[in-house]
């Protein structure tokens, strides 16, 4: 925090100012603040030209875990996690993403207590969708009856993924001889008292069920929304599918490469200040990417792989600006810049590749390093 007050305030102000008063200071800055300035860069977002599949907006949803820092004020809030061997508290909190795959922005974001599920914070984001024809693309975790009936009943399309285990009606689509078929969701007893509980209509849905065998044997079963097979084909839904990995990047942009859980705070009010300022952040290195993408396009026409900037060096070029940005300083030349210097770093986009997924540390309370999903 020295460093960056003494790189920072000589272009801003004569003053001197210390770590300590401006620690005291940030915390009289409501954490609205910074979802305001979110919102000012999503409705930009929303008004302007985007990739699509289809004609559609493709949003993924899925959630993670914030390791926070240790305090008083974090235990009062959020609570304690875990207590390991010697004792010591572990504080985490939950995050959601609602995230456009394509365009890597995030839609909607939400930081909440460990009590509260991916489910619920799903739910809380769906009032704002409905308006460019998105397609919901969630994992097992969200494959229940309950979940889905909320989906259409916001005119959303949708694609999840089904555990095998989860449902009698997942068991009994994977008994079925037939790969790509519609059918009728008859739920359960304990589905229909689900959907009451969240006022939602307990009636039969009709849902689209396709078959994906995977190389390592297992079936991939999705249930979705999508029941125009001519239009949507089962090869269709299976690259569909394999789309919503974009919103791990996202996650992964979050914490190894922004490091957002290395908090510089100690209070709730300052995680949920960080947390917004780093999503304000992620979806200015969308916007600009945007404006970059072509430059690149022209720029590589001639090579063997579609090229894409790098993500990284982006937010650093971004970070060095954004003191100007925030000024109006000179903006279009700052822009012009930018744009430049993300065209410049680039990494190739090497289609089907695939890597052993890590789970040595998914049922520890503890992770490996603080950046493990």
């Amino acid at each position: 925090m020295e460093y960056n007050l003494h790189a920072l305030l000589p272009g801003l102000t004569t003053r001197v100012v210390t770590g300590s008063a401006f620690t005291q200071a940030r915390y009289k800055i409501r954490p609205a603040f910074f979802k305001d300035l979110g919102q000012w860069v999503s409705d930009t977002y929303r008004t302007s030209e985007k990739k699509v599949w289809k004609g559609h907006v493709l949003l993924a949803g899925d959630g993670s875990t914030l390791n926070l820092p240790s305090s008083k004020d974090i235990k009062e809030y959020f609570g304690i996690h875990s207590t390991n061997d010697k004792g010591i508290n572990r504080y985490l909190g939950r995050v959601f993403f609602l995230y456009d795959v394509l365009n890597d922005f995030v839609v909607e974001s939400r930081l909440a207590k460990m009590e509260c599920g991916e489910k619920v914070l799903l739910r809380d984001c769906l009032p704002s969708l409905g308006r460019d024809r998105e397609i919901i693309i969630l994992d097992r975790a969200f494959g229940n009856f309950c979940t889905l009936k909320e989906l259409p009943g916001g005119h959303l399309s949708f694609c999840v993924r089904l555990g095998l285990n989860n449902s009698n009606f997942a068991k009994r689509a994977l008994k079925d001889k037939r790969t790509d078929f519609i059918t009728v969701w008859d739920p359960s007893p304990r589905e229909q008292e689900s959907c009451r509980k969240h006022g939602l209509d307990p009636g039969p849905m009709r849902v689209r069920v396709v078959k994906i065998p995977l190389k390592t044997g297992e079936i991939e079963l999705l249930v979705t929304s999508l029941c125009d097979q001519a239009t949507y084909t089962t090869e269709d839904l299976d690259e569909l599918y394999q789309l919503r990995w974009g919103v791990e990047e996202g996650f992964k942009n979050l914490k190894p490469k922004m490091k957002l859980e290395h908090f510089g705070c100690k209070k709730t009010r300052g995680v949920f200040q960080e947390f917004y300022a780093h999503i304000f952040y992620i979806n200015m290195v969308s916007l600009i990417g945007l404006a970059a993408d072509d430059v690149i396009k022209e720029k590589t026409a001639h090579r063997k792989w579609q090229y894409k900037y790098n993500w990284k060096n982006a937010y650093r070029f971004l970070r060095a600006k954004m003191i100007n940005i925030l000024l109006l300083e000179e903006i279009g030349d700052v822009l012009d810049e930018l744009i430049t210097s993300l065209s410049a770093c680039l990494v190739a986009v090497k289609p089907d590749r695939q890597f052993v997924r890590d789970t040595r540390y998914l049922n520890k309370k503890g992770r490996i390093t603080p950046f493990h999903k």
